[in-house]
């Protein structure tokens, strides 16, 4: 038997890699002006880092929904929108838990009555468990990746599908991970699920994209969040970005409705002046989809 290629987590995919925000992304040039998002996961790391990206480019309204305490976030997003010369957008804080539909639900209703719409879903919350072999695992903790990757994200679309079906941008990040394109021992739970949201930006695309909605998937970044912290010690090394790669390139992406990107994945790390203009041979090629070799 011979061996296969190695695996490819898409890190070439640009010849430039980013590890920090640059200026062809700083969202203080990008225009959000009237765009109301809701991000999952929001009162820390990404989701908390995606809120003021937004603030800067001057949304209209930024729901942030998790279940921990989100301290000063309104202060900090009035802030960040000042200094960018935006106006501060309204904030809706909602306590939310992605595993408990009925929770999902409320905000959703919650930010239909505050809001009228939604013109971008952003899925960020998320788990990690230790990186163990399967027998080694707490079977709860393993699952607990399906429940909140997987069920939170499916919940957090079916609820709020809806309200951006009726307008607007219809526009849904999924966030996924590099890890997605990989079988690292002990990742099995992690892993399977973010190589599951793939699949998922695909169906939502093949039974939505006709009314509109935009889906797809990003890799947001590697870095040393509370996350990224549970990732075996062995790999810490390579937690080396910035919260504000992740923020700054969805905040980018998000601008404009991108159709070529619908049911595709990103790595936030990708260099967009070079992404974007293979727009065509992405296109063509089929890439950035998942597909088996055969």
């Amino acid at each position: 038997m011979t061996s296969g290629p190695p695996i490819n987590n898409g890190v070439t995919f640009t010849k430039v890699l980013h590890h920090d925000t640059y200026p062809f992304i700083d969202p203080t040039k990008v225009n959000h002006a009237g765009h109301y998002v809701f991000i999952s996961g929001g009162s820390k790391g990404v989701g908390r880092a995606t809120a003021i990206a937004f603030a800067q480019a001057g949304a209209g309204g930024i729901a942030l929904g998790a279940r921990s305490d989100f301290g000063d976030i309104e202060k900090e997003i009035a802030t960040a929108a000042q200094k960018a010369g935006k106006q501060p957008p309204r904030v809706l804080k909602l306590k939310l838990d992605v595993m408990d539909y009925s929770s999902v639900e409320a905000a959703a209703k919650e930010t239909e009555k505050e809001f009228g719409k939604l013109d971008i879903l952003i899925n960020n919350a998320g788990y990690l468990s230790k990186f163990k072999p399967l027998l080694e695992a707490d079977m709860d903790e393993h699952w607990r990746n399906f429940e909140i990757n997987l069920r939170g994200t499916y919940f957090m679309t079916r609820a709020f599908l809806p309200l951006m079906l009726k307008g607007g941008e219809k526009t849904i990040i999924n966030v996924a991970s590099r890890g997605a394109h990989m079988t690292f021992p002990g990742g099995g739970g992690y892993q399977t699920t973010k190589f599951a949201l793939l699949r998922f930006a695909e169906f939502l695309t093949a039974e939505y994209g006709e009314q509109g909605l935009l889906t797809y998937t990003v890799h947001p970044t590697s870095a040393m969040t509370e996350l990224g912290s549970n990732m075996p010690e062995n790999a810490h090394h390579l937690l080396v970005d910035t919260l504000q790669i992740a923020s700054d390139t969805m905040c980018f992406l998000t601008a404009e409705r991108r159709e070529w990107l619908a049911g595709r994945y990103v790595d936030c790390g990708w260099d967009m002046p070079e992404f974007l203009s293979r727009e065509k041979e992405i296109v063509e090629g089929g890439k950035l989809v998942m597909r088996m070799v055969f």
